[in-house]
């Protein structure tokens, strides 16, 4: 968790002296002193630093041992007559320390000082820094102390660098607010004389607050406030799942739409080449099925209209191509069915008895309608020229193809237009395809052209 400060504020705090029952501290506006830092503090150990709370405690200044040498040295930056430790104690157990970073002996010694008063953090500063910017980064070599950082674990609190100018001002208040209103300094100072406006039974200590960038005070409830990243984290999390619940809606929608489409397309109300699907190919097995015989001569009277064969059967061979023949025996016509085919010019197949003989088997149907055996007298159109090769048809000679919509085409020609180009009939664009068979499955760009036509139209 982070415990870096975030700023420290410094105020004069008045404490009632011996004799009154007014321990609570207060501030004057009569002493007019508040020193406030943001941004420039710097950290430096976050060791047993509060994770909830700020931290906060009366300003003092560690008292080295008398013998100790950098007592001389540190004399030009502490003034005789400090706040000391002694001076605090009386008014609370928080406590806050500061001393100078003069160099790596007297800063441990000051960092020894300090584990005996037992702070609730130190706080130092650099006497060479003289612009008032906030100190060096942890990294900077000015906070080598030779111990490989062991100093951080070494020490029982947080400690942290403000700039030495802040620095300066707090030691001249801390000279001023030692002792009480009726007493001399034990450092040797008459403070009285130093410091106006302090009345008889008052004490005039500096109260440091740290800010660690928490929310202080803490909620009644004793729950934390909610940060910014949750309140992002929960924004994003609703936004993904509305997302997702729009996605699962519009698939279902889609899926509606793509059934339907498929059922026009069965059903042959839907334009094939608007979608697409004008290169769509056709299977050879669905090929195979679509009727094939010999292009019949137009201009030849009808054979049953002939005198010789009016009553009688009729017997036509064919073969389909796989060495299969086939033996159509017709019923009689009444005359009026023949006059009908006579006008039409076109004799189509009607029930008969099929007889199918290969080489092992034979096979016989009674009373089935002849759906795709190749026919000598059948024509749907009177068409005489091939649309796709543009070969006048011979009769009696060319093996002709017709389409479920009734256009005949030269049976090589439109076999390979089938199979390798389209599945549409080349005159009619009509599908060949039978109804139910839709080998490509339906996209929603399909869908969505099909839509889009149907608005237009």
């Amino acid at each position: 968790m982070d415990t870096a400060a975030d700023s420290l504020t410094t105020a004069a705090t008045l404490f009632a002296g011996p004799g009154t029952t007014n321990t609570t501290p207060s501030t004057n506006s009569s002493l007019d002193f508040r020193l406030v830092l943001n941004g420039n503090v710097q950290t430096l150990s976050t060791h047993n630093a509060p994770e909830n709370d700020p931290i906060q405690g009366l300003l003092f200044v560690p008292s080295l041992n008398p013998h100790d040498p950098c007592n001389d040295i540190a004399a030009p930056f502490i003034p005789p007559n400090v706040t000391r430790k002694e001076d605090v104690s009386p008014f609370g157990d928080h406590s806050i320390a500061l001393a100078p970073w003069i160099s790596v002996e007297c800063t441990h010694s000051f960092l020894k000082a300090s584990r005996r008063d037992e702070p609730d953090a130190l706080i130092f500063f650099l006497p060479t820094q003289d612009e008032k910017e906030k100190p060096p980064s942890l990294d900077d070599p000015t906070w080598v102390l030779g111990d490989s950082d062991e100093w951080k674990n070494r020490n029982e609190y947080p400690v942290y660098a403000i700039p030495k100018p802040d620095a300066a001002t707090l030691m001249q208040r801390l000279s001023w607010y030692s002792g009480d209103a009726t007493s001399t300094s034990p450092h040797g100072s008459d403070s009285s004389v130093v410091a106006p406006h302090r009345h008889h039974n008052e004490n005039v200590r500096l109260f440091t607050f740290i800010d660690l960038g928490k929310s202080y005070p803490p909620p009644k409830n004793g729950k934390k406030m909610p940060s910014l990243w949750g309140f992002i984290l929960a924004i994003l999390g609703t936004i993904l799942v509305l997302s997702m619940l729009l996605l699962v809606c519009y698939q279902i929608v889609q899926k509606r739409r793509r059934r339907r489409l498929r059922r026009r397309i069965e059903a042959g109300d839907a334009d094939l080449e608007s979608l697409g699907l004008n290169q769509m190919k056709v299977p050879q097995e669905i090929v195979d099925q679509l009727p094939k015989y010999t292009f019949p001569d137009v201009n030849a009277p009808p054979e049953a209209l002939l005198p010789n064969n009016m009553h009688s059967h009729h017997t036509k061979f064919f073969t389909d191509g796989h060495g299969s023949i086939t033996t159509i025996e017709e019923e009689p016509e009444d005359r009026d069915e023949i006059d009908a085919d006579h006008e039409s010019h076109v004799q189509r197949p009607q029930p008969a008895t099929t007889t199918t003989t290969t080489a092992n088997t034979t096979t016989t149907t009674i009373n089935q309608p002849i759906s795709t055996t190749p026919s000598v007298d059948r024509l749907s159109y009177s068409q005489t020229t091939c649309a796709i090769c543009l070969d006048d048809y011979e009769p009696g000679l060319s093996i002709v193809r017709e389409m479920p919509c009734g256009h005949i085409f030269d049976a090589h020609c439109i076999d390979t237009f089938l199979t390798q180009n389209s599945s549409l009939c080349p005159l009619c664009k009509k599908s060949v395809l039978p109804s139910g068979t839709h080998p490509i499955p339906v996209t929603n760009v399909m869908v969505q052209r099909d839509y889009m036509q149907r608005r237009t139209n």
